[in-house]
């Protein structure tokens, strides 16, 4: 005799299972964050009154109308949610997704792709970003379309697009960019000019001269008889990186005795602050020092720049580059808030400690250079001609 209680359980389950898989969508994603996204720091801190909270409930369904009427939402859907909790001011809260299959997660351009017309706009061109090169193209009134032409990656095969940009002001963009290992990111308030798309690495001259890539995690270099030079490419506060930072610091610090400092922080995302101390107190207490050089890029974060910060209360510090990236205000204290969204997989980071009210004036804008380095020649050049003219 059959047990149709067990049957019908068991197709109750299939049912169930079956509308929660055609259910799960960008949108119900959507919601779910927009539930996830209130256990982090910064939105008990921001979202405090009711008209903030009608707000960001405003935000969502403005969301959720570019979604509707995007054709490509499917392959955007983290960026789109990342551009939501964009509402609050926070770049420690993350929210990112893995693709398994890089090819399959990726959109494609459906048009012929001519490289020969002349660019109607001055953002449209030829853009590279290391070994990978693409067209950024004019798909519709204010908006662009970066297009794959040649990577040395198999996943990237050429009509594949990397990026998206929207004008959102008369100065101002936001992008959806696709990075090389298939993760999406989006930003907002980017700046596109003098053939480079700021915070990020796509130019048109093949110029990397805002970039660092430090062979070893501690640098010393004399780099003439007026200037010093000292590169940390992490702060990162793992026991075998204190004890090499601790002996970089005993055998360089008492070398620092010449006028001009460079105290290169390109590309460091931070880790603890407590490792660059041994640093700033040793330059704050050298009285033969007459400039320090501190140099930043986008992608300078978190504890490096509170680093900059307390360079800066120095004030014979210079700060020179570009914006830094942003991260000061918030963190993950001891430990992140960690999560995954039951529709979609997405991995959800978020902030757990508020580290300085003050510090939200830089959060997402960076902190502004005193001079702002152009990407014509190398930065260091360039610092070193700052002081000679």
């Amino acid at each position: 005799m059959y047990n149709y209680n067990f049957i019908w359980a068991f197709v109750l389950l299939l049912t169930t299972a079956y509308s929660q898989e055609k259910d799960c969508n960008c949108m119900t994603a959507l919601n779910e964050v927009s539930e996830v996204i209130k256990s982090s720091k910064s939105y008990k801190d921001q979202v405090t009154t009711a008209n903030l909270r009608i707000e960001l409930q405003e935000w969502r369904e403005q969301i959720k109308e570019e979604i509707k009427n995007d054709s490509l939402s499917t392959f955007f859907c983290v960026g789109y949610i990342q551009k939501y909790i964009s509402f609050i001011k926070d770049r420690h809260n993350e929210i990112y997704s893995i693709p398994e299959d890089i090819p399959v997660n990726i959109p494609s351009y459906s048009k012929n792709i001519d490289t020969t017309l002349t660019a109607s706009d001055s953002i449209s061109g030829i853009y590279f970003a290391g070994s990978d090169k693409i067209l950024v193209k004019k798909s519709a009134e204010d908006e662009w379309l970066g297009i794959t032409l040649n990577s040395n990656s198999k996943a990237w095969t050429k009509g594949k697009i990397r990026l998206r940009i929207k004008k959102t002001s008369p100065k101002t963009f936001e992008i959806f960019e696709f990075y090389k290992n298939g993760l999406l990111f989006y930003q907002n308030t980017i700046s596109i000019s003098e053939g480079r798309i700021h915070s990020t690495f796509w130019n048109k001259e093949d110029n990397y001269f805002f970039n660092k890539n430090h062979a070893e995690n501690f640098n010393y270099t004399s780099l003439n008889p007026s200037f010093d030079y000292v590169g940390i490419k992490t702060l990162s506060r793992t026991k075998a990186l204190m004890k090499e930072a601790d002996k970089f610091y005993d055998e360089t610090l008492q070398k620092l005795e010449k006028e001009n400092l460079i105290i290169d922080l390109r590309n460091n995302g931070g880790g603890s602050l407590k490792q660059a101390k041994p640093l700033i107190k040793y330059v704050k207490r050298n009285s033969s020092l007459k400039t320090i050089y501190v140099v930043i890029n986008f992608k300078t974060s978190s504890a490096a720049e509170l680093a900059v910060l307390e360079l800066l209360e120095d004030n014979r510090t210079k700060l020179v580059g570009e914006n830094s990236r942003g991260m000061l205000a918030y963190g993950y204290g001891n430990k992140a808030y960690k999560t995954t969204t039951s529709c979609m997989d997405y991995n959800i980071t978020l902030s757990t400690k508020h580290n300085n009210k003050a510090y939200a004036q830089y959060e997402t804008k960076g902190l502004t250079p005193d001079v702002k380095l152009s990407n014509t020649t190398s930065w260091i050049e360039q610092i070193i001609n700052i002081e000679e003219n």
